[in-house]
């Protein structure tokens, strides 16, 4: 197996870092190409945020926060030696594992890499496993590595 371009799914949180090592790892040890990819989750927006706050609409600051959240895994790739030209980034909306499956198919994915929380019990029912429907809905191979 070849893997030519790789999608490097983040959602910001702190527990990432181990996350943007394996991918910058494995991008060096291949030479792939990385689209760093951040999905706001409109379905999980509440009606109340798409309120206008002042002459800014709280949607908007949702959209620049996924900005910031895509740079901030850029950076962290290229502390670890992933050569900026081979990096690209996307901000999406709508249901995360819907988004991933849809950007892996359009830009030829050979690889997810993402991380996953160490929810357990009543909080990972509630919330639900993101990262077991994007497993469900891709056809190439996951990574999926446990945060901090």
């Amino acid at each position: 197996m070849e893997y030519k371009h790789i999608l490097l799914a983040t959602d910001g949180s702190e527990l990432m870092g181990p996350v943007y090592e394996h991918c910058a790892y494995l991008a060096r040890l291949t030479h792939a190409t990385v689209s760093i990819v951040y999905v706001l989750d409109i379905e999980g927006v509440p009606p109340e945020f798409t309120v206008v706050k002042g002459e800014e609409n709280v949607y908007d600051d949702l959209l620049t926060a996924g900005g910031t959240i895509v740079e901030k895994a850029k950076s962290a790739l290229l502390l670890r030696g992933v050569d900026e030209k081979a990096i690209t980034e996307a901000v999406l909306e709508g249901n995360p594992w819907d988004e991933i499956h849809a950007y892996v198919t359009r830009q030829a994915i050979d690889l997810v890499i993402t991380g996953t929380h160490r929810r357990k019990g009543l909080s990972r029912l509630h919330i639900g496993s993101t990262v077991d429907r994007i497993i469900r809905s891709t056809e190439v191979p996951v990574l999926v590595v446990r945060g901090a």
